[in-house]
């Protein structure tokens, strides 16, 4: 027996902040696309870089894809990092990676692409510099733009045959040509960068052999400065991203083994006094069953919002892999936390690879999903206000809205949602919180053309609700509880 299921999702934040952001906000799929990686964007677009597919996308701020890309390099197959691997300079959108050649030899990698036409500018692959032993491995993990055009880029590299790991800094100009590169013996891990006022350089890293994870200051020439030690936790995992508030704070991301049997991580942040040199404080969050990061396809990230508010983001385990927000104030003090599924009726694994703050104040984000025990990765994206709340209206869909009216609205007490078409299946409603949850469930009867809503128990907002069959949205609409 098929049914027709009407499904509210509902948001308890601001009524006129949720209701003026719904239309830039989605949570969606791209069909055999495989994985997104990281994302930037300007005033009219985001563009995406997509790893699995060596593809750009061009999207709107509604989320319909207006362009895309494939990347074809002779010889070449590149993936692109999860996290601050791609920034937009001018009309030119700039990512790093790494590839692998027709020989399998991994090498580091810098593609520019006109953002336009997503037409490519140029290519270049950046091999090890370490020239002992038969094979190096060789990754490009983040770039900058850097004042004078050129761009700043982390890496790593080993050489299996002596089992070094090593990390570099490489300064390019704006064509990729390589200005200079250093090599650092003493450091592992180099994943993130900031450009400091002084046109010198932020990184988290490690010492190798040791847990001291620190916050390293180079000159603009890549010459160590000071450092300075962000934790004392002895199963402290790599730093994966450093973000600069008013020139005068760092605060990084990492997570740490809080059950070392089973291999489950917590987020740790910690906040860096630029000016006196010195950890103001570092606190661990155990929000979740665990935090994932630190492979190519899972990450960690950290920016800052200009009141100082700190945004964390990365994969969280629970029952399955979803994407996490953590928002917590210059303090450090947790503020909210939201998880996101493409879809709360489906366990899917959703492991969310870049999260960007946008124009609007709200959040972009993009990754990967994959059925639990299937193969095969689907590309995933999603937006949000500036509350961490998915509007889950399809832009696809609109226009359609005329099937379903809802009256009185807003209203106090009870509202009713009267359906124009006639239904011929039993079907139901289903109430959803923003984030999937499961609030409410009704039965709609065969021929049932209206329903009435008790909103006892309703939290003052914005709810917003959709009519559809399994695979098809026949309308949506929206109402307001006083």
């Amino acid at each position: 027996m098929k049914k027709i299921t009407l499904i509210i999702f509902s948001t308890v934040f601001s009524i006129y902040s949720s209701y003026g952001q719904f239309t830039t906000m989605f949570n969606d799929t791209i069909q055999s696309f495989g994985t997104l990686n990281s994302v930037c964007q300007d005033d009219s677009f985001y563009y995406v870089i997509g790893g699995l597919n060596n593809s750009i996308l061009k999207i709107d701020k509604q989320g319909s894809i207006v362009e895309k890309r494939k990347f074809t390099y002779s010889g070449f197959y590149f993936q692109a990092f999860s996290y601050n691997s791609v920034v937009l300079n001018g009309s030119s959108i700039v990512s790093c990676g790494q590839a692998n050649d027709t020989t399998n030899k991994v090498t580091g990698v810098v593609v520019s692409v006109d953002k336009h036409s997503l037409d490519t500018l140029w290519f270049k692959n950046y091999e090890s510099p370490d020239t002992n032993g038969a094979y190096q491995f060789s990754e490009n993990t983040a770039i900058k733009t850097t004042p004078d055009g050129g761009y700043i880029v982390t890496g790593n590299f080993h050489d299996n045959s002596v089992s070094k790991s090593r990390s570099y800094l490489m300064k390019i100009d704006s064509v990729g040509g390589v200005e200079w590169r250093r090599t650092y013996n003493n450091y592992y891990t180099f994943f993130d960068i900031e450009v400091a006022s002084d046109s010198g350089y932020f990184v988290p890293s490690g010492l190798n052999g040791t847990n001291a994870l620190q916050l390293v200051k180079f000159d603009s020439q890549g010459v160590y400065q000071w450092k300075v030690g962000v934790t004392s936790n002895v199963n402290a995992g790599y730093p994966m991203s450093v973000t600069i508030h008013d020139d005068n704070f760092a605060i990084l991301g990492f997570n740490y083994l809080y059950d070392i049997s089973n291999f489950l991580s917590a987020v740790v942040v910690a906040k860096v006094d630029l000016n006196t040199k010195s950890l103001l404080w570092e606190k661990n969050y155990y929000t979740f069953h665990s935090f994932e990061c630190l492979t190519l396809h899972q990450a960690m990230g950290v920016e800052t919002l200009p009141n100082g508010d700190i945004i964390v983001s990365g994969t969280a385990i629970e029952n399955s892999m979803k994407g996490v927000i953590l928002k917590l104030n210059s303090n450090g003090d947790s503020l909210w936390t939201k998880t996101y599924n493409y879809s709360p009726l489906n366990s899917y694994d959703c492991q969310l690879n870049d999260l960007i703050v946008c124009d609007d104040g709200g959040f972009m984000g993009v990754g990967f999903l994959s059925d639990q025990g299937g193969s095969g990765w689907t590309a995933w994206m999603f937006k949000t206000d500036s509350n961490g709340v998915v509007g889950f209206e399809n832009p696809k869909e609109k226009g359609k809205s005329e099937k379903l009216k809802v009256w009185p609205n807003p209203s106090k007490d009870y509202t009713t949602i009267s359906i124009t078409q006639t239904l011929y299946q039993e079907s139901e409603i289903i109430i959803y919180s923003s984030l999937g949850q499961i609030v409410k469930t009704l039965s709609l009867q065969k021929q049932q053309q209206e329903i009435e809503i008790n909103l006892q128990g309703f939290e003052v907002g914005l709810y917003y609700f959709e009519l559809r069959t399994v695979n098809k949205i026949i309308g949506t609409g929206k109402f307001v509880k006083e």
